[in-house]
């Protein structure tokens, strides 16, 4: 039977009130699951998912019962600092996925100090270093390297004057930072004329559009989330610029956008990184098994992405703890150095279509994307799958 309830007030019970049951492999999972950014929390419901269908049809990973928690950062620094530590230390967590970018960086150095495998939702390239951070990983091409792409794809149309649009937070302001440091427009061939820095909670930013409006650019580039491309648009509608203006990264594939705006939304490109929800992909056929008999709370582009961390996850304990003799390693900090490793020794993990196989020996998986863009309601695509390195 189905279950109906959201789950939500659960999992806010659970972050104040409850300890995980005895189990062999504990996975801790934290995204916003309330909050500003909660549009794009699939990503943390698919990863939870994926490890409970394990659960449901295979008794878990190598014959182990998988505990996964899930939290709610709500997108708050200190809240996602807090859970972090929660579960390292109280919930002996041999994997951790957490959210933002803000919290990554923030958490770096950290993360190599406990040495637990550390995957964050972020593209940032500021934390990839296998080098310098070996236990932490990423998911597909850089924030910056999708930028880039997206700018190729508007110089091969021709344009000329570039705009950036981004966020007061670590999200928007560091990758839009790093390119331009890199001097990568410039060496493109593109006169980058503008960059506009807007509150991450802003709900009107027609002067800003008016700006756009007044330098004139080609392309303007918005390094930011659902939320605030709802309203960019929204206000470039207003002061009559045209969607087929703006280009956004993989967190402004939406349904939202297209549905809110409508024909504002038309022309509309974004970076996209994963198989679509629907998609004729076998990854589909794991999920309508598991929507059969459980309640998904998400289905869009997002909780495909966490349906692949889970696999991620998953791949990595499995190896890890056949080559323990069929056990996880009795000893904490030993199973999470050696789930660390096999992530690393990780190649062509299938997703089942989701995304490329792919190897995780970069700390970053898959790095191809293609742009996709609003026509009649729909986020098509509207090029082939290119490398972003």
């Amino acid at each position: 039977m189905k279950r109906h309830s959201s789950r939500v007030p659960a999992i806010l019970a659970a972050l104040a009130f409850a300890l995980p049951a005895a189990a062999d492999v504990n996975v801790c999972v934290w995204g916003t699951i309330t909050g500003p950014d909660a549009g794009v929390n699939g990503m943390s419901y698919g990863t939870v998912d994926y490890l409970n269908y394990l659960n449901q049809t295979q008794g878990g990973i190598a014959g182990q019962k998988i505990h996964v928690i899930l939290l709610d950062g709500r997108y708050k620094l200190d809240e996602e600092l807090k859970i972090y530590r929660r579960c390292v230390d109280q919930e002996n967590a041999v994997v951790v996925k957490g959210w933002s970018t803000g919290s990554a960086k923030a958490l770096r150095e950290q993360v190599q100090q406990d040495a637990v495998p550390f995957i964050s939702e972020t593209f940032s390239s500021e934390v990839l270093d296998p080098a310098k951070y070996p236990y932490l990983f990423i998911q597909g091409a850089t924030y910056e390297q999708q930028m880039l792409i997206g700018l190729r794809a508007a110089k091969a149309a021709g344009a000329k004057k570039v705009m950036l649009m981004h966020g007061d937070v670590e999200y928007g302001r560091a990758p839009v930072t790093v390119v331009r440091k890199s001097g990568a427009i410039e060496k493109m061939g593109l006169e980058l004329v503008d960059t506009i820095e807007f509150r991450y909670d802003a709900q009107d930013l027609t002067a800003q559009l008016l700006r756009v409006k007044a330098k004139n650019p080609d392309v303007v580039y918005i390094q930011a989330s659902t939320p605030q491309a709802l309203v960019i648009l929204r206000d470039a509608a207003k002061v009559g610029l045209p969607a087929k203006l703006f280009i956004g990264n993989m967190y402004n594939i939406h349904p939202s956008i297209p549905e809110q705006l409508g024909a504002a939304a038309e022309g509309f490109r974004a970076i996209q990184l994963y198989a679509n929800y629907g998609d004729d992909v076998p990854a589909m056929k794991e999920i309508a098994a598991y929507k059969a008999k459980n309640q998904v709370e998400k289905e869009d582009l997002y909780f495909m992405k966490g349906w692949f961390g889970g696999k991620f996850i998953a791949a990595a304990i499995g190896n890890a703890i056949k080559k323990s003799g069929g056990k996880p390693p009795a000893d904490i900090k030993a199973f999470r150095k050696a789930v660390r490793d096999e992530m690393v020794a990780l190649k062509n993990l299938d997703s089942g279509g989701i995304a490329p196989p792919c190897s995780f020996a970069n700390h970053q998986g898959p790095t191809q994307a293609r742009m996709a863009e609003i026509k009649g309601g729909k986020y098509v695509a509207v090029g082939s799958w290119v490398d972003a390195q």
